[in-house]
């Protein structure tokens, strides 16, 4: 059995058509329906995966650009240490 659809339908159309056309999923073996949810399953498992690590992604971003700001403060100090230190050696190389 061919469907045919019109040029004009989204994709969500298309799910509709497939969904609400029953004999596709009565002529469908129970094996293959099952294996068929196994794998819906298997999809929303890797889904879900998939959206903690993206969480995990942003949570790190976040972090190393705070982390990145709390080093260049202290570059910038200790930079201010180093020109103040060499103040000092110049001072006291005229002694």
């Amino acid at each position: 059995m061919v469907i045919q659809v019109p040029p004009q339908m989204n994709v969500s159309e298309v799910g509709n058509v497939l969904l609400n056309n029953s004999d596709i999923w009565k002529n469908l073996p129970p094996e293959m329906i099952k294996s068929i949810g196994i794998l819906i399953t298997i999809l929303k498992a890797v889904g879900i995966v998939f959206l903690i690590y993206l969480v995990f992604l942003i949570v790190r971003s976040i972090l190393n650009i705070i982390e990145k700001r709390r080093i260049k403060k202290i570059y910038n100090a200790v930079l201010e240490m180093d020109k103040k230190l060499d103040v000092l050696v110049k001072k006291k190389e005229k002694k």
